[in-house]
């Protein structure tokens, strides 16, 4: 069961196979679906996608497993990149804007640093264009790893713009509408570890695995374990567990799909804590967790303005517009 059915806070199960596959009803009425868990809690949960993680979790641990040093050379040191590997309290996610002054975002990360490891991937040459900076794989020591993560970022890009169509149905334009914004493959695929960590570090005021933020891009893709943990926001205020769906993957609109349709759309801050039945080890320490996000974005280089459709004078236009890359590189500069 989704955790949330109200009218102004809805997070849907939608079997996605429908609109792939099914009449002309069964795909306007999973459009619908889609639009209502985006249009008021800005989640929704998608199974039947044809897209399975399991191989992908598998490699992940794999990766984690290798020593630091290893990990350690090729780190996540460039915003533009956003590439390599993160180290336990590198990052901090935040909306505090750097406008509050650089002091202000190490201050928060001194206090709370994000316990977690990562991963971040970006496209490769072949479907998109090269980039000035290539991923580095662990291949002599993980033989195999490079070849899974280019195949399955390529899935996931295929059911991103699956997506992108759904939604654009749903504001009323073309299918193929956002296909002319997403060309250069300026998308990141991040593979996460939570290690097993003391209750006690948990147990803090305001610890957290991952601090309370909202996406920078389009849509996000994430495909839990069934450990738990993740919470999203309601507009009251209220943090509210995502529950992890076996086979369902978590998919949540980021800052661009609420600024391009003039806030029909709902980016939605979400966070990741111990649940309060977190599986404990022998020692009593938390189990590590594992996650795997694919993070959709606009191309950089493009100016994002209010869909026309999505402006009236019952709805005025909310937004400048907007480069995405300087907006993903200045809310980066603020997480690392």
């Amino acid at each position: 069961m989704a955790p949330s059915q109200s009218p102004s806070f809805n997070i849907p199960l939608v079997d996605f196979s429908k609109y792939l596959h099914g009449t002309p009803a069964e795909q306007k009425a999973c459009v619908a679906e889609i639009m209502n868990g985006f249009t008021t809690s800005g989640f929704l949960y998608l199974q039947n996608s044809g897209l399975n993680s399991k191989e992908t979790y598998e490699w992940s641990e794999k990766y984690f497993k290798l020593p630091l040093e290893e990990k350690s050379k090729h780190p996540n040191v460039d915003s533009s990149a956003n590439r390599g590997y993160s180290g336990m309290g590198l990052e901090k996610a935040t909306n505090v804007d750097l406008e509050e002054g650089e002091d202000a975002v190490e201050k928060l990360r001194a206090m709370l640093p994000d316990l977690k490891e990562s991963l971040e991937i970006g496209s490769d040459e072949g479907r998109y264009p090269a980039k000035p900076f290539k991923n580095d794989y662990p291949d002599e020591a993980l033989p195999g790893f490079g070849d899974a993560m280019r195949n399955f970022y390529n899935q996931c890009d295929d059911l991103h713009h699956q997506l992108l169509s759904a939604i654009a149905e749903g504001l009323g334009l073309e299918k193929d509408w956002f296909k002319q914004y997403v060309t250069a493959g300026d998308h990141v695929l991040r593979l996460l570890h939570y290690p097993s960590v003391p209750k006690a570090v948990l147990e803090k005021d305001g610890a957290v695995r991952a601090g309370s933020h909202t996406d920078y891009g389009t849509v996000t893709l994430l495909f839990q374990d069934m450990s738990g943990g993740l919470q999203v926001r309601t507009p009251e205020g209220n943090w509210l567990d995502i529950q992890p769906i076996e086979g369902a993957i978590v998919i949540n609109a980021g800052d661009m799909l609420q600024i391009w349709p003039n806030d029909v759309i709902k980016s939605t801050h979400h966070r990741v804590v111990s649940p309060p039945n977190a599986v404990t080890q022998e020692d009593g320490n938390y189990s590590a967790r594992y996650s795997i996000a694919y993070f959709a974005h606009p191309d950089h280089e493009r100016v994002i303005n209010a869909i026309e459709k999505c402006v009236s004078e019952a709805r005025p236009k909310k937004y400048a517009p907007i480069v995405p890359g300087e907006w993903i590189v200045k809310r980066l500069t603020a997480t690392y």
